[in-house]
C-alpha cells in the first residue's frame, strides 16, 4: 500500500507516535495501523519486491503439485478400472463379495472329504471281489462264487447307502447351465468345480448295483452251461462205452440223454448271444452235436448191419472220424468257454471302473489325493 503524503521517517530509538489518518481513511484503531517503516526501509517496500515474487512462485510450486496429484488419483482409478475388466470371463464376482458363502461351502465340502473317501474304498473293494468271481467262474468254483455273490451284496448295499447320504448332505440335485449361472451368483467358480465333481462322481454310482447284479445272475448261468457240457461229456463216454461191448440200441439211448444236456447248453447259448459273444460256445456246441450224430448213425447203422461191416458201417465210420477230429483233444474247451462267459460278464465291470475313476478324481480335489488321518 501507499500513503498521500507521508510523514518523515521517525528517528530509531524514538518513541512511537501515532499515525496520521490517511488521506484515503483508514480502517480499524489507530494503535493498530502499521507505518511503512514497520516493514523495513522504504525503498525496498514496492510491488515488484521480493515477497511478491515468492509468493508467485510458490502458488505456481503449488499449482503444479495438485495437477500432479489429480494426474495420479485418475491414473490409479483408470489402472483399477482396467484390472477389473480384464478378468476372464465366467469368473464369477469379487472373491469379496462371495467370502462367506464360499467359506461356508468350503466347510461342507471338507466335511465331506471323510465320506468319500470311505465311498472311494468301497468301490475299491467291489472291484476286488468282481475280479475274484470272474476267476472263480473260469475256474468253475462253486464255493469261491457263492462266497463273492454275499461280499459282493453287502459292499454295493454300503456304496449306495453312503452315495445317497452324501447326495443329501451337498443337496446335489440335477446340474444345468442355468443352476451353475445362478450359484456363480453367490459362489467363486473353483468352487463350484469342486462341488459339481463330487456330485457328478456320486452319480457315477448309480449303475452299480444293476450291473453287479447281472454280473450275479450272469455267473450262474455260465456254471449253467459248464454243467450241461460235463454232464453231456460225461453221459457220452457211458454211451461210447456200451458202443465198444457191442450193445448199440442201450448206447444209442444213453448218448439221446447225452444231447439232452447239450440241448440245454445250446439254448443258453442262444440266449447269451443276443446280448454277448458267445462265438467260441455256440461253435464247439455245433461240433460236439455232429459228433453225437455221427455216433448214433454208425450204432444205428451196426444194429442195421447186424454188426457186419458194409459200405453203409465204412462211410458211417469215417464221418464219425471227420468229426472227431474237429473237436478239441482235451477238456481245455471248458476253460475256453468259461473265460469267453466271463469275459462278457466283464462288460457289467465297467461301470466298477468309471465310479472307481471319477471318486478318486473327486477325492483329488478336495483333498491334493491325500486324506489327513482322524
Amino acid at each position: 500500500m501507499s500513503y498521500v503524503n507521508p510523514p518523515p521517517p521517525q528517528p530509531p530509538g524514538a518513541p512511537r507516535r501515532p499515525s496520521p489518518t490517511p488521506a484515503w481513511g483508514g480502517f480499524g484503531p489507530e494503535e493498530f495501523e502499521l507505518a511503512p517503516e514497520d516493514f523495513g526501509e522504504r525503498d525496498d517496500y514496492d510491488e515488484t519486491g521480493w515477497r511478491p515474487k515468492f509468493r508467485s512462485v510458490m502458488a505456481a510450486v503449488l499449482t503444479r503439485a495438485g495437477w500432479l496429484a489429480l494426474a495420479a488419483l485418475l491414473a490409479l482409478g483408470s489402472a483399477g478400472i482396467v484390472a477389473a475388466t480384464d478378468q476372464p470371463p465366467g469368473n464369477g464376482i469379487r472373491p469379496e463379495l462371495t467370502y462367506d458363502a464360499d467359506k461356508a461351502l468350503s466347510a461342507r465340502l471338507d466335511a465331506a472329504v471323510r465320506d468319500l473317501a470311505t465311498l472311494d474304498d468301497d468301490v475299491v473293494t467291489l472291484g476286488d471281489q468282481a475280479r475274484v468271481l470272474l476267476a472263480d467262474l473260469s475256474e468253475v468254483n462253486a464255493v469261491g462264487l457263492e462266497t463273492a455273490y454275499g461280499k459282493g451284496d453287502r459292499s454295493v448295499m454300503e456304496i449306495q447307502a453312503g452315495a445317497a447320504g452324501l447326495d443329501t448332505r451337498l443337496e446335489c440335485g440335477a446340474w444345468t447351465s442355468a443352476r451353475e449361472a445362478d450359484l456363480a451368483r453367490t459362489y467363486d467358480r473353483t468352487l463350484i468345480d469342486r462341488w459339481r465333481q463330487v456330485c457328478v462322481s456320486l452319480g457315477s454310482v448309480s449303475p452299480l448295483a444293476d450291473d453287479c447284479s447281472a454280473m450275479k445272475n450272469g455267473a450262474p448261468v455260465a456254471m449253467q452251461v459248464v454243467d450241461d457240457i460235463n454232464g453231456h461229456d460225461s453221459t457220452a463216454a457211458n454211451a461210447l462205452q456200451l458202443a465198444t461191448q457191442g450193445r448199440y440200441p442201450e448206447a444209442l439211448a444213453t448218448l439221446h440223454n447225452a444231447s439232452v444236456s447239450l440241448a440245454g447248453a445250446q439254448r443258453i447259448a442262444t440266449s447269451l448271444a443276443t446280448v454277448a459273444d458267445v462265438s467260441t460256445l455256440n461253435e464247439w456246441l455245433k461240433r460236439t452235436a455232429d459228433m453225437d450224430a455221427a455216433l448214433a448213425l454208425l450204432w444205428q447203422t451196426m444194429i442195421d448191419s447186424n454188426g457186419r461191416v458194409t459200405p453203409q458201417v465204412t462211410a458211417a465210420l469215417k464221418g464219425v472220424t471227420d468229426a472227431k477230429a474237429l473237436l478239441p483233444d482235451n477238456t481245455g474247451i471248458v476253460q475256453i468257454v468259461l473265460y469267453e462267459l466271463a469275459g462278457n460278464l466283464t462288460s457289467h465291470g465297467i461301470s466298477i471302473e468309471t465310479a472307481k475313476g471319477q471318486l478318486a478324481a473327486a477325492l483329488a480335489g478336495l483333498t491334493g489325493g491325500s486324506v489327513l488321518p482322524q
